[in-house]
């Protein structure tokens, strides 16, 4: 029996695409550590439970 598991991370520049970010304000977001990002290899990961709470972290920051 196989189970699929809920991935919790995903390329940056797609998943952030699908949230209405552009790639130059996705870049600028991981720089900044508003983002939890990783890399394997070339490609950089953003972890989704960190790009679902974006709003609320941003606006408690303003």
């Amino acid at each position: 029996m196989r189970t699929e598991a809920t991935p919790t991370y995903r390329p940056l520049v797609t998943a952030c695409a699908e949230h209405g970010i552009s790639r130059s304000v996705a870049f600028e977001l991981a720089r900044s550590g508003k983002l939890e990002t990783f890399t394997i290899g070339t490609r950089r990961y953003v972890v989704l439970e960190s790009l679902r709470t974006l709003p609320e972290r941003l606006e408690r920051a303003a």
